[in-house]
Parts: C-alpha cells; structure tokens; sequence
C-alpha cells in the first residue's frame, strides 16, 4: 500500500507547491491582457517582479522556502512575437527537487494587425509539471 500512497502523496505535494505559480502568473495574464485592450499593443517588457507590480499591479508572492530562499521568482517578456508571463522555481531547499530550477509560464499569442492576444497557451519544462497546468 505504500508503494503507492508514497508517490501520490509526492505528486500532490509538488502539484500544490506548483499552484502558486499557476495562480499568480493567472493573475499576471490577466492584467497583460486588460492593458492591451486598453492600450491596443503588447504590455511592456521585459518586466522583473518589481515592472510587475509598477506596471500591471500585479504583487508576486514573496514565499520563502526551508532553505531561506525564494520558492519562485517572475517576470515577463516578448519572445517571437509573444508574450510570456513566466514563474522559475528556485533550489532543491526551498521548493524540492521535482520543480527545482524548472519554470511555468502562460504565453500570450499576439494578432499584431488586430492588437490583442487570440490565445493563452500553458507550457512548463518537464511532462510531469504540464499534467498540473490549468486546461
């Protein structure tokens, strides 16, 4: 029995770890794309954490491991053509070693003639964190 309690359990702790990201980067996203209804063009980039609140005001959590780092940082950017709202884990000690150093992002394909975004595309680095992403 605990030849399978163990790795499940494993599994929803990381899943829960990882829907912190998925949450604020959601938020993110849907500040990008109320700005570019309003603005009609891509929000600024790249943006860190700091561009994050100043300009779309978005506050990223600030959550601490065990190890006393940071469990994610954020940013934004252009990359062809669209735009990414990306959360990168941080250390093995303070997020585990299943997420430690990937990412999870939400990408904003851009119509650039009609100035907003057709579509919002969850990815991540690894099979295992994009079975948790949001469908």
């Amino acid at each position: 029995m605990a030849a399978i309690a163990i790795p499940m359990y494993d599994s929803n702790v990381n899943r829960a770890k990882m829907q912190e990201a998925v949450d604020t980067i959601g938020a993110i996203k849907d500040e990008c794309s109320n700005l570019s209804w309003d603005t009609q063009a891509l929000p600024p980039a790249p943006l860190d954490e700091a561009g994050i609140l100043a300009t779309l005001g978005v506050a990223v959590p600030q959550s601490i491991g065990s190890g006393g780092g940071r469990k994610w940082t954020y940013s934004a950017m252009i990359q062809g053509g669209n735009y990414f709202c990306v959360a990168t884990a941080g250390v093995a000690e303070d997020i585990g070693s299943v997420l430690a150093g990937n990412s999870v992002w939400v990408e904003g394909v851009w119509d650039g003639p009609n100035r907003v975004f057709t579509d919002w595309r969850w990815g991540a680095t690894t099979a295992q964190m994009q079975q948790w992403l949001p469908r």
